[in-house]
């Protein structure tokens, strides 16, 4: 119990509503914009409105265009979407000889399917994700005339993001193209950042592991997360040699950025250099990847490659599982959308939505519930 409550999720949550509590009912603080919430707080900005509407009033034909090409994107994720997840399912069930790691499909926990040690890095980029894709919203839904009622930034527990509050009964009274568009644009939003991030990763950063970062330690390893780890006897360590077998007698010996580490053996070894850094006392390690440009700190340039790493992850895997036609993701308006363009009937529409709701929705089930029976439970 006691180990349950010293857990670092469970004393923010704690810390959350400690605070909560003390500015909702002991201070009285209750500022203008902002809501308070038990594990968490919402800001709505006039200004960011203000902002919007100068932007959309600059380039309304081009953020017309973008979006109509977003519309059109959007209906190819939700076709790769679809594929992706049946033939990964078709895989657990025809061939589980061809399983494999790029089969796994987990949703994004932090503390359960995430290590700590991302959350850095997620939460930054997950604020960059939301805060884009809700902007273009925004941008597509001023350029159309449509009003907004609010927007602003909320911070949820740990997850930031950002939100566009249009007004509802204009949006629903609204032309089913400027509807489409709308929906389309944050997807939109989020491919482009993904791909930036991915193109960024690419010119930055050479694509050749120059060693291993060390990302997790037993207590008493002489080294340190965050060291980095270059050769093992001579062997320059990389995705491929980490499980080369080496052999010493008389002693092991790492060149790291801490400089030359020699461990005495007590007798000889032979066994993958992977296997040897475990018994060094180190349980997670990153591959270290240069940038072309070396800024002279491999930490620095092993954090920003980190950042690129979840933008490009979470930009492209959110724009194309938010185009799934699923009633309360955006795909899901696409869809509404096309249907009110092919028939008249609410209830053809309805019954059409919660088909392709129930089918999106069991195929990710299917996925993860045959990750956990094939893996167990898996930790990025």
């Amino acid at each position: 119990m006691l180990e349950l409550l010293s857990h670092p999720l469970i004393i923010l949550a704690i810390a959350w509503i400690v605070m909560y509590l003390v500015l909702r009912f002991l201070v009285g603080w209750s500022p203008r914009g902002v809501k308070l919430y038990p594990l968490g707080f919402i800001v709505r900005s006039e200004r960011a409105l203000v902002i919007l509407d100068r932007f959309s009033s600059r380039a309304p034909r081009l953020l017309k265009i973008m979006s109509d090409v977003g519309i059109v994107l959007g209906f190819v994720m939700m076709g790769a979407a679809i594929y992706l997840l049946s033939r990964n399912l078709a895989t657990y069930l025809f061939a589980p000889s061809q399983v494999g790691p790029q089969n796994i499909v987990v949703p994004l926990v932090i503390g359960v399917t995430i290590r700590l040690e991302h959350l850095p890095y997620l939460l930054l980029a997950l604020g960059i994700i939301l805060v884009t894709h809700e902007g273009m919203h925004g941008l597509i839904a001023r350029a159309e005339g449509l009003r907004l009622k609010s927007t602003g930034l909320f911070l949820f527990y740990v997850f930031p993001g950002g939100f566009v509050e249009p007004d509802d009964e204009e949006f629903k009274n609204a032309p089913v193209r400027v509807r489409a568009r709308v929906a389309a644009g944050g997807s939109l939003a989020n491919l482009i950042v993904g791909l930036i991030a991915l193109l960024l990763i690419f010119g930055a950063f050479i694509p050749v592991e120059a060693g291993v970062i060390v990302a997790g330690v037993e207590e008493g390893a002489k080294l340190s997360v965050n060291d980095v780890i270059y050769s093992v006897n001579g062997v320059l360590v990389n995705s491929t040699s980490l499980y080369w077998n080496i052999t010493a007698s008389e002693a092991i010996v790492v060149e790291s950025s801490r400089g030359r580490l020699v461990y005495e053996l007590r007798e000889p070894i032979n066994m993958p250099i992977a296997h040897v850094l475990r018994s060094l006392g180190i349980t997670h390690v990153a591959f270290y990847y240069p940038m072309r440009i070396s800024l002279g700190d491999p930490i620095l340039e092993h954090s920003l490659y980190r950042l690129l790493l979840w933008i490009q992850l979470l930009g492209i895997n959110v724009a194309i599982f938010n185009m799934l036609p699923i009633s309360f993701l955006d795909g899901g308006l696409l869809v509404t959308s096309l249907l009110e363009r092919l028939t008249k009937s609410e209830k053809a529409i309805r019954g059409v939505s919660t088909a392709l709701t129930i089918f999106s929705l069991g195929l990710i089930a299917l996925n993860i519930g045959f990750t956990f029976k094939t893996f167990g439970l898996v930790q990025i």
